[in-house]
């Protein structure tokens, strides 16, 4: 009496669904993968046993099983490491300014902005308008000719009239005009980091202007 074995599923065929795409509830663990083999030996047709071959297979798929499940442990724990270290370095960045691509921020205490912006060519006659928060130009900074590249720029904190301004946050807007069409350029102002956060896309700085940005983002730590 032969046993048939038509409806079985080898390992390799089991092995093949695991890693189909959509198949995540049949993926196999070492112990699972070695349960079967094992069972696939026991319930072999003894007329038509397994070959040598096939069985040499079936133990280098275990052998890559368990080293692929090894290298994911591995994974896991160098990502929690990574983490802890993240935190840790994060936590340094906590009260520090730092230049970041936006147009608008805060007054400091000193009473004035610095920044920079990105000029991708040269221009003849750069210039930077400073706008209250009710979108009125309080200054506005001649440059000069520029060559391409980031640009520094001071602004004092006086307002056209040579009086200070209030505490208050403010639009930079730089611009140029090239080839008569004024083109406006990429501004990059201070903030100041009031927390951090780790997430599953990296660290996150969070600012006192209320806005939050990727520690990719952060072009200067002054």
């Amino acid at each position: 009496m032969s046993l048939e074995l038509s409806s079985v599923r080898t390992v390799s065929d089991l092995n093949a669904s695991a890693t189909a795409p959509g198949n995540k509830e049949e993926e196999l663990g070492k112990t699972a993968f070695l349960e079967l083999m094992i069972a696939q030996v026991q319930n072999q047709d003894p007329l038509e046993p397994a070959k040598n071959e096939a069985f040499i297979a079936q133990l280098a798929q275990f052998s890559s099983v368990e080293g692929i499940q090894n290298l994911n442990e591995s994974m896991d724990s160098l990502v929690s490491t990574f983490r802890a270290s993240a935190a840790v370095d994060a936590s340094a960045l906590v009260g520090r300014n730092v230049l970041i691509p936006t147009n608008q921020t805060a007054l400091n205490t000193s009473g004035g902005i610095g920044g920079s912006i990105t000029v991708p060519e040269a221009v003849g006659e750069l210039t930077v308008t400073i706008q209250n928060s009710n979108g009125q130009t309080v200054q506005q900074v001649e440059l000069g000719s520029r060559p391409p590249g980031d640009v520094r720029f001071n602004w004092d904190g006086l307002s056209q009239n040579g009086e200070p301004v209030p505490q208050d946050f403010y639009r930079v807007v730089a611009f140029a005009d090239v080839d008569g069409i004024r083109q406006q350029y990429e501004v990059s102002l201070p903030d100041q980091v009031v927390s951090v956060s780790i997430t599953n896309e990296g660290l996150v700085a969070n600012l006192a202007g209320g806005a939050s940005v990727s520690a990719s983002q952060i072009k200067e730590i002054q």
